[in-house]
């Protein structure tokens, strides 16, 4: 259990408070380059602050405070014109990095412009996301990480909205036993209370979360912490276990396993609201060619509705959606009791107090990337196997549903993914066996059977 006050420090996030300092050094997706292309000024709210975001007629992004300096309007109403956004009321223009740069109604030749500045932060695009940087300044480099640049992968952006504080969400990643009893056993349930037939996919995946996990183990690595487990009657060949999966610091979760990688966010919106920004990386594997993806498709997935009551429980994250928020807006961890279970939340605990030691002391925090010569691509273990088939089976064989099931996935963009891996891996048959003993050496190669 944690006291109060060490409760407090870990999950507020406003100017000024530790926790909202230590996250400000990292750079966090705010929006989907498509959501710009509908509708291209849209409000965010990110550690505590509301922003506006925008591009402009000319492709430029800009990030600025929600308030025109003139009447305090609020920009979300503005519209976006050739230099920046325009506020509805009278006009003002504000470019991308804060200053005003019109003010039609003010004498000819005024220079009250020059002196009118709003809260501006830098945004960049990266594998269809907007992310934003609210730190100090030099703003440290946008991370490559390998998910997010890989080549000749379907790419799918997920979000959703959930009312708790960001810590609950991702004290969830150094926690592999929740699977068993909430992604397999209550799954499970849901399934029989809904009356799912058993051909269902969902069915074979709510099965393999069942598998008990009977070893995991924690500890500190280069991106934060290394995560490994394995499951009952898994082999140790290329698994979770050999090759680990990072917790990756401050607010990352990757898993991987049959060619499905996830890569997702817990972006704290503020104290009591988390946004879940997730890339899903479906890689069917070099026997296919990817269709280019101008846009990268996303989704909103509603996982509360207006009743409070939970509506994605057929989704991995939607159940954990109802773990977090069934916690409270904050979780009181002074009441908490851990067991042995729990050393990877203790040690995450741990990580989250070194860091905010070295910003206190003027310092970086790990994963602040400054060399353009170490950011090409930062490459992340990538285990194979899951420990059961959701994706390709160890063998590389494959089973159609098995890749998209119990996702946020619309119908016509699972089936798009679901004919590539049926394709790649018909196009492996008969192919002369690997030497790894049917596991997958990296992520371009899949064996056969």
């Amino acid at each position: 259990m944690l006291t109060r006050e060490e409760n407090e420090r870990l999950t507020r996030v406003g100017p000024g408070t530790p926790m909202g300092e230590l996250l400000r050094r990292y750079w966090h997706p705010i929006a989907a380059v498509g959501q710009l292309l509908e509708r291209p000024v849209r409000p965010v709210r990110l550690l505590g602050e509301e922003l506006v975001l925008f591009r402009d007629p000319a492709g430029r992004l800009g990030l600025v405070g929600d308030r025109c300096a003139h009447r305090l309007v609020q920009l979300k109403y503005g519209y976006p014109v050739p230099g920046g956004l325009r506020c509805p009321y009278h006009g003002w223009t504000y470019d991308g990095t804060g200053r005003c740069v019109a003010q039609p109604s003010e004498p000819p030749g005024s220079t009250f412009k020059e002196r009118v500045r709003i809260r501006a932060y830098p945004v960049q695009e990266l594998a269809g996301l907007v992310f934003a940087y609210l730190g100090p300044q030099p703003a440290p480099l946008l991370p490559r990480w390998d998910r997010l640049v890989w080549p000749n992968v379907f790419r799918v952006i997920g979000f959703a909205e959930i009312p708790c504080n960001w810590l609950q969400c991702m004290e969830n990643t150094p926690d592999p036993v929740h699977g068993e009893w909430l992604h397999g056993y209550f799954f499970r349930h849901w399934l029989e209370q809904q009356g799912v037939p058993p051909e269902d996919p969902r069915w074979r995946l709510a099965d393999g979360f069942c598998k008990h996990v009977v070893q995991h183990e924690y500890e500190w690595g280069p991106f934060g912490i290394d995560r490994r487990w394995v499951i009952e009657g898994q082999s140790e060949a290329r698994t979770i276990w050999t090759e680990s999966l990072p917790l990756v610091f401050p607010n990352i979760h990757v898993t991987s396993g049959g060619g499905r990688h996830t890569f997702g966010w817990r972006v704290a919106i503020d104290d009591t609201h988390t946004r879940e920004v997730v890339v899903r990386v479906y890689d069917p594997g070099p026997e296919v060619t990817v269709p280019p993806q101008p846009v990268i498709p996303w989704v909103e997935l509603p996982v509360i509705d207006e009743t409070g009551e939970f509506t994605a429980l057929d989704t991995i994250l939607g159940q954990d959606v109802l773990a977090w928020v069934a916690q409270g807006p904050i979780t009181d961890r002074t009441a908490e009791r851990l067991g042995d279970s729990d050393r990877g939340i203790i040690l995450f605990r741990k990580l989250l107090r070194s860091q905010l030691q070295r910003i206190e002391q003027g310092e970086d925090p790990i994963n602040v990337f400054r060399d353009p010569a170490h950011n090409t691509c930062i490459e992340l273990p990538c285990p194979w196997d899951r420990g059961f088939a959701w994706g390709y089976g160890t063998d590389g064989s494959y089973v159609r549903g098995a890749v998209t099931s119990g996702d946020f996935l619309p119908p016509v963009l699972a089936e798009q993914i679901e004919d590539l891996f049926v394709a790649a891996a018909a196009r492996r048959a008969g192919a002369a066996p690997c030497d790894s003993g049917g596991q997958a050496e990296s992520r371009r190669q899949i064996c056969t059977p």
